[in-house]
This record gives C-alpha cells, sequence and structure tokens, in this order.
C-alpha cells in the first residue's frame, strides 16, 4: 500500500492517539474506580472521550513540536554505530 506523506502523517496520528487512549483510559479506570461492574462501558466512554481529546491534541502539538526539535537537533542521514555516537557526545 503506497500512501503520500500527508496521509502517513494522518494515519500515525490516528495509530498512537488510539493506542495512547485505550491504554491510558483503562490505566486511570483500574487505578481510580478499579474493576467496577459495569468496568467495560465506563472504559469504551473514557475512550471515546479520550481518543477525540488524544486526535486534537496531537494535531496541535506534533506540528509545535517538530519545529522545536528542528531547531535543536540535527537529523541524519548516514547509519550511526551506536558505540562511536556515544563516544563522541
Amino acid at each position: 500500500m503506497s500512501v503520500s506523506q500527508r496521509t502517513h502523517g494522518l494515519l500515525l496520528r490516528v495509530g498512537v492517539s488510539t493506542f495512547m487512549s485505550l491504554l491510558m483510559s483503562f490505566t486511570m479506570l483500574v487505578l481510580n474506580p478499579g474493576f467496577v461492574s459495569n468496568f467495560l462501558a465506563l472504559w469504551l466512554r473514557s475512550f471515546s472521550v479520550a481518543f477525540v481529546v488524544a486526535l486534537v491534541i496531537s494535531a496541535l502539538v506534533l506540528p509545535l513540536v517538530t519545529a522545536i526539535l528542528s531547531r535543536l537537533v540535527t537529523v541524519r542521514s548516514d547509519p550511526v554505530n551506536l558505540g562511536e555516537a556515544i563516544r563522541t557526545e
């Protein structure tokens, strides 16, 4: 399957938002009310809200983080031997 760079970025945001929302909503429910009788219903409701929030936040934050990182680091195009990278820094 071949997609454009823009589509790839969108799919990446949706995928990361999905997994983070699932795991975070599950964790917060386990830590707060625990495994109550209507746990699954609560989890699905929490996930649906968390997913929407995560998707919006990732769309807003990713360009900001990308801009900050582009000022702080340079991406190398050649592979780096981990041992050499540790010694030179």
